[in-house]
């Protein structure tokens, strides 16, 4: 028996469904290519042929559709983000880390800024999930992927409006004012950012074209806001510290007029003011006078109005001492005599001076602290007729209470003898 030719062994479709199908194998033809769903771990792959291709595949496939828009790059960075967390040994993950950064080359110009803030975006969300084993890779990947932009911004010819929005980038998910506001990522990205700026952005100062002071002050612009308004003292200190301090001494002058402003200009708090008045100094300002505090400033005012006294605590006498010398005057007042001693009267008991009877001198086998019997017992009767109006009552009530007591005493000795 014949064989069945490959014509007569295919079954007739109906025109419609013929049709329908070319149709369709004419779509899947001029269709775009889609990425393999697991692209990232092509990239992140143990061996360099699987990686080489997965780059190949990914940079042809950006440079066909440039129509891709900051949700397909958010996409994209997710994938690589991952390609990076799986990628282990020391060379992948810096080679993986360099071609990813040079992808930027394969984005159109005008959408370069949108891909590097995508990336930013997904390091800022991923940072706080980072553990310490994959933190130091992440920090380099961060590094190569911020020089390579700068290198890019050098070919453009330092643009001032992408340097604007560069800096805007790293920026704009820090809150600028505000104790509390509104939740935000982690700042160690941040941190780090500021660590790593000069130290990738100075070997493309060398470079041709060169970049002019006011280019550069227009990319830190967005940092000098943060240093003036933030309340977060570890990112202020670090803008001062490793941008401000730090910046190459041809941007210098420019940078001390800008933090001369931040310093003269009301409403920043008194850290940010204090950290941009040191900065000021180690660029060669004057050193600035020491910041007023609330004692000073109400001197200040005391002296405008006229009624400031200077204090000093040395000379001011104790309210202790006040109230005896108070004390002394109304006493030697009614006394009609100006010895300035008080009356014994108005002293407590252990300080009457008693003349007859030396201090040192022992009464009933104790020293003398209150005088004899005899003139306690006068100073008793005294204070008692004072008391009373000039009558001594107290004095004859005691004598009656003697004599009962005397006579007690009497009856019972007779009775004991009887």
């Amino acid at each position: 028996e014949a064989p069945l030719s490959p014509s007569s062994s295919q079954r007739k479709l109906h025109p419609a469904m013929a049709a329908a199908v070319a149709g369709g194998e004419a779509a899947a033809k001029n269709a775009p290519e889609q990425l393999p769903l697991n692209f990232g771990k092509r990239l992140a792959h143990t061996d360099k042929v699987v990686r080489d291709k997965g780059f190949r595949t990914l940079k042809t496939w950006l440079k066909n559709h440039p129509e891709l828009e900051r949700l397909d790059y958010m996409k994209l960075w997710k994938g690589l983000h991952f390609g990076m967390w799986m990628a282990d040994k020391r060379p992948v993950q810096q080679e993986l880390a360099v071609n990813m950064a040079l992808m930027i080359n394969d984005i159109p110009k005008d959408k370069q800024i949108v891909w590097i803030d995508s990336f930013w975006e997904t390091m800022e969300e991923a940072w706080e999930k980072l553990d310490t084993h994959r933190m130091s890779k992440y920090m380099l990947f961060a590094r190569v992927v911020v020089a390579e932009l700068f290198k890019v911004l050098r070919e453009q010819g330092w643009e001032a409006d992408r340097l604007r929005d560069t800096g805007r980038t790293f920026t704009r998910a820090t809150a600028v004012s505000g104790i509390s506001g509104p939740n935000v990522h982690s700042l160690g990205l941040l941190l780090h950012f500021t660590r790593l700026f000069w130290e990738e952005l100075k070997p493309q100062l060398g470079e041709r074209p060169k970049a002019t002071p006011e280019a550069i002050m227009v990319l830190l612009e967005p940092f000098c806001i943060l240093a003036e308004r933030s309340y977060s003292d570890a990112l202020v200190k670090s803008i001062n510290k490793q941008m401000l301090v730090a910046a190459p001494a041809e941007f210098a002058e420019e940078l001390l007029a800008r933090v001369t402003v931040a310093v003269e200009t009301e409403g920043v708090p008194k850290n940010n003011r204090q950290a941009l008045r040191e900065s000021a100094t180690a660029l060669g300002a004057p050193a600035p006078e020491q910041l007023e505090d609330e004692d000073d400033r109400s001197i200040r005012k005391r002296k405008a109005f006229g009624s400031f006294q200077p204090k000093d605590k040395k000379d001011k006498p104790k309210k202790k001492a006040k109230k005896i010398e108070a004390a002394a005057e109304r006493g030697s007042g009614s006394n009609g005599s100006n010895s300035g001693a008080m009356s014994p009267l108005v002293l407590p008991k252990a300080a009457v001076p008693d003349d007859s009877c030396p201090p040192d001198k022992k009464v009933n086998g104790k020293k003398n602290r209150q005088g004899t019997p005899a003139k306690k017992a006068a100073a008793v009767k005294k204070k008692g007729a004072k008391a009373s109006g000039g009558k001594d009552s107290g004095g004859l009530k005691k004598t009656k209470i003697a004599a009962g007591a005397a006579k007690k005493t009497d009856a019972t000795k007779k009775k004991k003898a009887s």
